[in-house]
């Protein structure tokens, strides 16, 4: 990035981590937070819901992803609808993924705030059902 560049706003790196996501890079994600990383789930049952810290956040994820794995779930797809505000560093998305389990194909909607600064993600609160994910993989 050049002196003259400026970093990525909210929209740009949300796209990046979904992105990730969808192709299931992980590594490539986790270095698209901040150091000081905020992740909030509200609703969770499965994990603690406020995490602080990047490293805090992926030993919490990582076994998580691992079990996805494991249990062949995929990420096949996301539609978001992202609300753009007046700050380049915060958003409102509004998506459903498109998640393969086991040869079929369920949606799992999740709304997130998302903050950015100095080109990295700062903060994301992430709502979604856990009854309704816990359901949707079998296992509730």
């Amino acid at each position: 990035m050049s002196s003259t560049d400026q970093p990525l706003g909210a929209r740009a790196l949300f796209d990046q981590q979904i992105d990730c996501i969808t192709r299931d890079d992980r590594e490539a994600q986790a270095k698209l937070y901040a150091d000081d990383f905020l992740c909030e789930f509200p609703f969770a049952i499965d994990r603690p819901r406020r995490i602080e810290g990047r490293d805090a956040f992926l030993a919490v994820m990582r076994p998580l992803w691992e079990q996805a794995r494991g249990r062949d779930v995929k990420i096949a797809g996301c539609r978001a609808q992202v609300h753009e505000t007046g700050d380049p560093d915060f958003i409102v998305a509004e998506c459903t993924f498109a998640t393969e389990i086991g040869g079929r194909t369920v949606d799992m909607p999740f709304v997130q705030l998302f903050w950015t600064r100095n080109g990295k993600i700062s903060a994301v609160h992430e709502y979604f059902s856990p009854g309704a994910r816990s359901k949707a993989l079998g296992q509730g």
